[in-house]
């Protein structure tokens, strides 16, 4: 690994999402923000130039080519995370990859291979991981504070939210692999699949329906082929359950949030797009229902920083590992085979 100082230097793959990993790799005070790559050359400049990046490339692989680089982000359209990431780590790259790992699980396995052969970390931005408000939650739940966690149920719905305009690739299968099914699913389970300790899921049924996202598309000019709401129940290996959906749209108030039951108590959040709330449930001492807001008692650490801290330091354990992640990529995987055969199916 190349450091100058104990610095290291980090290139991005897009300029969409990828604006976010720039500024964290630009503010972490042992990493340096060198290169940017985007088919937006003119975009790419003026970011590389309010971020302090030198290299402006339109090829991704004039950026992974640079011997200066230590890390990678890939933040590019779906179809192109396994691609540019695979190329990453046989370059030599730490890389961080936003979500969905893949279109195609066999590409995320395939990532995680790669990852392993090379040596390098690979970690997905599941970014809600990194909330405070998750990570006190998921320290109370560690601690036993919930007692035994059975059943949780996760929603991540919106009234009207079809990604058209400069994102409509969202509504591409080709290049999305799906519509919220990926894109609003992959949260709605790794959220409350993370909180509950991340069990071996071994059974998925699910559903998916493109009812509203056709008339929409034709509409909006955008030829669409995705789902635009998905629903599915996963069983592990513990015996604990998870029931999760999402939505681009839908006739009915937009909804973020999850309910995580437990023996001792219980756990909510709500409203995690805008304005973040959580209460922790249980009996008091009498057998009495009292609800205690929860409160951060940390300031948390965003992804991209979390993300430079774990390859600086190559023994501390990422918050969003490839090999945890492909986990995720195998139940949304395994959602879509359900709604083609109609059956559950078991991993």
């Amino acid at each position: 690994m190349r450091k100058r100082g104990g610095t290291l230097r980090a290139g991005v793959i897009g300029i969409g999402i990828g604006s976010h990993h720039m500024h964290g790799y630009a503010t972490h005070p042992r990493c340096e923000l060198v290169a940017v790559c985007d088919l937006n050359v003119d975009r790419a400049k003026a970011l590389a130039e309010k971020y302090g990046a030198t290299y402006v490339f339109r090829d991704y692989r004039q950026l992974i080519s640079m011997d200066e680089l230590d890390i990678v982000s890939v933040a590019t359209p779906n179809y192109l995370h396994a691609r540019m990431a695979i190329a990453a780590l046989r370059a030599g790259k730490d890389v961080l990859c936003e979500k969905p790992m893949a279109t195609r699980l066999a590409d995320a396995e395939a990532m995680v291979a790669e990852a392993r052969k090379a040596k390098k970390r690979l970690m997905i931005d599941m970014s809600y991981r990194f909330n405070p408000l998750q990570q006190e939650m998921r320290r109370r739940i560690e601690r036993g504070d919930l007692g035994e966690i059975y059943y949780a149920k996760s929603h991540y719905t919106r009234r009207k939210g079809i990604p058209f305009g400069a994102s409509a690739w969202f509504v591409s299968k080709r290049m999305a692999g799906g519509g919220p099914s990926v894109d609003l699913a992959v949260h709605a389970f790794d959220l409350v699949w993370w909180q509950m300790g991340s069990p071996k899921p071994t059974w998925v049924v699910g559903s998916m329906y493109d009812k509203l996202l056709p008339a929409r598309a034709a509409k909006a000019g955008v030829v669409g082929d995705v789902d635009d709401l998905a629903a599915g129940m996963v069983k592990f290996d513990t015996g604990q359950t998870i029931f999760f959906e999402a939505s681009w749209d839908g006739h009915i108030p937009g909804h973020e949030g999850y309910e995580i039951y437990g023996t001792k108590g219980g756990a909510a959040c709500w409203d995690w797009e805008s304005n973040l709330k959580m209460v922790q449930y249980a009996d008091d001492k009498r057998g009495k229902s009292v609800d205690r807001p929860v409160k951060a008692t940390g300031k948390g650490v965003n992804a991209f920083w979390h993300f430079v801290d774990a390859c600086l330091d190559r023994r501390m354990k990422m918050l969003a590992s490839g090999e945890e992640c492909v986990h995720v990529a195998r139940v949304l995987d395994a959602l879509n085979r359900s709604q083609r055969t109609g059956k559950p199916i078991k991993l």
